[in-house]
């Protein structure tokens, strides 16, 4: 963000206009993310680019693009002058638009800023001076040669950009003095993985991990697949000293580092020589360091180079490196060179994992014909867990937690496992408990569960598919509840016969739109705490599994009341209706004439200009439970089965109705596939409907939230009446987009 110049001898107050200078060519301190350096950025005026090739920015408030109510005018007839790109500023009409303006020209709002999007940048690293169009720049400086402005802001005194400036300049200056603390996204992935939760120093933290790593022989349980890193692990007791002593050899290189003259400049003068030297000698100890870092904690060469070139410091390189091995290297079971950087899983995880996939594998036992563990080696000794009530569990998983379970009775074990407050302060009171060890009773226990209960969930949904699936169309998932606008475009007019010496006549096109919006659906389940005590594990495998089967349903229920409906399209005609060509007036059972007729007005269906046949052809015959048998023995007959006379003495030999072939049948050129669906029962036993396939025209459409493809479940403690209760939620939104891609007869 930059400072805009306003000129107030330009103020027009019957326009409500003022000339402003948006940006300059003057270097703007800003502080760099990558290297945390403080760098120049220097604009080139002649590399704006507008967005859309508009030559115009909206004035929002405060910064605050996230809705049209906040835009309070615009800047136009944006032009470069030289070094300045001048605009001017107009306001809108509406009185906070018109507050803000004489606002402005009072004095009472001083800050006038914009934001620039840069495209091509040139860095000039520290130390290092390029002439770029006649200007010397000496870096750190960042050259923005192409960049596009989006929106300039009307701010209020001391909430200016400048302000962000300085925030940044501040944090910069404290990490620099040695304060730096540690991104609590990394501090929470490693304090789970056992660090010490009072460590907050990136330094430490990754001394701390690759000290780990260096202890990998020194568990005491190891799965029965890692046998062989037992020995590999007792050839390398000796590696820490060897380590010492390559950190010390180093140490001595880089006190010994010779920098040749002949990279100095002969012209310099004797003390410039020195600090070049000097400098040259800091950033090859830098790079050294860095790389040696990396190199430590198995990372590859090209990673440490990118540090070492983009001028990283060496305090900042240790978080990089700390955040590399954390989000970008798995944290498994191994630790070696190379590009694989793991940390040892502690025995407690061990123990936790393998409970998780020992009650998710008994869980799914009579829920899901498919595996439990789709795509990865459950946790080695989960078996041990398969067979064991969830009283037995939770007596384990509080016993690993301090507690001394033989002092407590079976539903106080329940109680304290699932986490109840009021039973878990006595247990501390009595001694029964450690103080510290809450993390393991009130969060491991119902964790399992939730993890079990999802696993039977999404199970029950993915084996329960609905019908709609088959024809309709799964819309991208949108961001939001906003309203959905699904717009299709007119055919193009055909080509029209151009005569010598006359202009091309324009094809007008046109437009329409549906509108809908996604919904939020779900429902609530308990498990309670007699559900631990009576070791009942239904609650968590029938149940959400039934829950996760009805998310289906209802998709489908939803999907199929659309289609029912019959509502009222953006043209205000019902979806099914003559006026759009898509309804058989007299209304009879599924048949080969009854097809004839429905095939022939879809294939003539025009299009939005009203003239141009797009050729739509039918793929899907969908009817209700009651019509399957019929629809079933019309696609499936070889002869036209509503043709009672055999029309040739082979035929009739034959047994067939007729000779007639049915142009529908599974030898046909029109086949079609039956979809048989109840939810059409409870509208009309006697109805039925064509559909297109969706890749050649949009029918019906449903949309999720993103995020909520699938069901979403979550949990929490009630106190009232001792249960967690379960909550499942889908959003989704369904709506017909055009009718032209189906088709309805009434039945009789």
């Amino acid at each position: 963000m930059r400072m805009v110049s306003i000129r107030e001898k330009t103020a027009n107050p019957k326009t409500k206009s003022v000339e402003v200078v948006i940006a300059t060519e003057n270097p703007v301190e800003r502080v760099d993310p990558e290297t945390e350096d403080v760098v120049r950025e220097i604009l080139a005026m002649d590399g704006v680019e507008f967005r859309g090739g508009k030559n115009q920015l909206p004035i929002v408030d405060s910064h605050d693009r996230s809705t049209v109510r906040n835009v309070l005018g615009s800047v136009r007839n944006i032009r470069v002058d030289g070094t300045e790109l001048i605009g001017d500023a107009v306001f809108a009409h509406d009185a906070d638009s018109q507050n803000a303006f004489r606002k402005l020209m009072d004095g009472h709002l001083t800050d006038f800023s914009i934001t620039a999007e840069p495209r091509d940048v040139q860095v000039i690293q520290r130390g290092e001076t390029q002439v770029i169009r006649g200007q010397e720049i000496t870096g750190p400086a960042h050259y923005v040669s192409r960049w596009s402005p989006t929106d300039a802001s009307l701010v209020a005194a001391g909430a200016d950009e400048t302000s962000t400036v300085r925030e940044l300049l501040r944090a910069y200056k404290i990490k620099r003095s040695g304060q730096m603390s540690l991104n609590s996204t990394i501090k929470k992935a490693l304090i789970e993985h056992g660090m010490p939760d009072q460590i907050d120093d990136p330094t430490d933290a990754l001394s701390w991990m690759l000290d780990q790593q260096r202890a990998e022989g020194d568990e005491e349980e190891l799965p029965v697949e890692e046998e062989e890193l037992i020995e590999s692990a007792e050839d390398e007791e000796e590696l820490p000293m060897a380590e010492e002593a390559a950190e010390e050899e180093e140490e001595r290189a880089d006190d010994e580092i010779v920098v040749d003259d002949e990279e100095l400049d002969e012209e310099d003068e004797p003390e410039v020589k020195e600090r070049v030297k000097r400098a040259l000698v800091t950033d090859r100890k830098r790079r050294r360091e860095i790389v040696a870092l990396c190199k430590k904690a198995g990372l590859q060469r090209s990673f440490a180079d990118s540090l070492c070139n983009r001028g990283v410091s060496i305090s900042r390189a240790r978080v990089k490196v700390l955040e590399k091995m954390v989000k970008s290297k798995p944290i498994g079971t191994s630790a070696g060179a190379g590009d694989r950087i793991d940390m040892v899983s502690s025995r407690d995880d061990k123990f936790y994992n393998a409970v998780r996939d020992g009650i998710i594998s008994r869980a799914m036992v009579g829920v899901s014909r498919r595996p439990a563990f789709e795509g990865r080696k459950p946790t080695a000794g989960y078996q041990d867990f398969e067979r064991m009530g969830l009283r037995r569990i939770a007596e384990e998983i509080l016993r690993r937690g301090g507690v001394d379970v033989n002092r407590l009775t079976p539903q106080q074990i329940a109680m304290v496992a699932m986490g109840h407050k009021p039973t878990i302060s006595r247990m501390k009171y009595s001694g029964i408990m450690r103080a510290g060890e809450a993390y393991h009773t009130t969060g491991i226990f119902p964790n399992l569960l939730l993890d079990a209960a999802n696993k039977t969930l999404l199970a029950g949904y993915d084996e329960h598919p609905g019908t709609w699936q088959m024809w309709g169309r799964q819309a991208p998932s949108v961001p939001d509840f906003k309203e959905i606008n699904r717009i299709r475009f007119s055919e193009s007019p055909d080509l029209l016969v151009v005569p010598e010496n006359k202009d091309y006549a324009e094809g007008p096109t046109s437009d329409y739109r549906e509108k809908y919006v996604v919904e939020k659906f779900g429902r609530l389940f308990t498990v309670s705490w007699e559900t631990v005590v009576n070791d009942d594990l239904d609650a968590i495998s029938r149940i959400p599994a039934m829950h996760g089967s009805a998310a289906r349903r209802t998709q489908n229920r939803i999907f199929y009341a659309a289609l029912t409906a019959n509502a009222a399209m953006a043209d205000g005609v019902a979806l099914f209706h003559s006026t759009h060509s898509n309804l058989d007036a007299s209304g009879a059972p599924p048949s080969v004439a009854e097809l004839n007729a429905a095939y022939t007005a879809m294939r003539t269906q025009t299009g939005l200009d009203g003239s141009t046949i797009i050729n739509v052809t039918p793929q899907f015959l969908i009817v209700p439970a009651a019509l399957e048998a019929t629809a079933y023995q019309l696609i499936g007959s070889i002869a036209d089965p509503s043709t009672t006379t055999a029309t040739n003495e082979d035929a009739a030999r034959a047994g067939f109705n007729s000779g007639t072939t049915n142009i529908y049948g599974p030898q046909g050129p029109r086949r079609l596939t039956v979809i048989a669906e109840p939810e059409l029962d409870g509208n009309s036993a006697t109805a039925w409907y064509l559909a297109a396939s969706n890749s050649s025209i949009d029918t019906i459409e449903l949309s999720y939230l993103q995020g909520e493809e699938s069901p979403v479940l979550e949990n929490e403690w009630n106190l009232l009446n001792d249960t967690y209760t379960y909550k499942i939620r889908q959003t989704f939104g369904v709506k017909p987009i055009d009718w032209r891609g189906m088709w309805k007869n009434p039945g009789t």
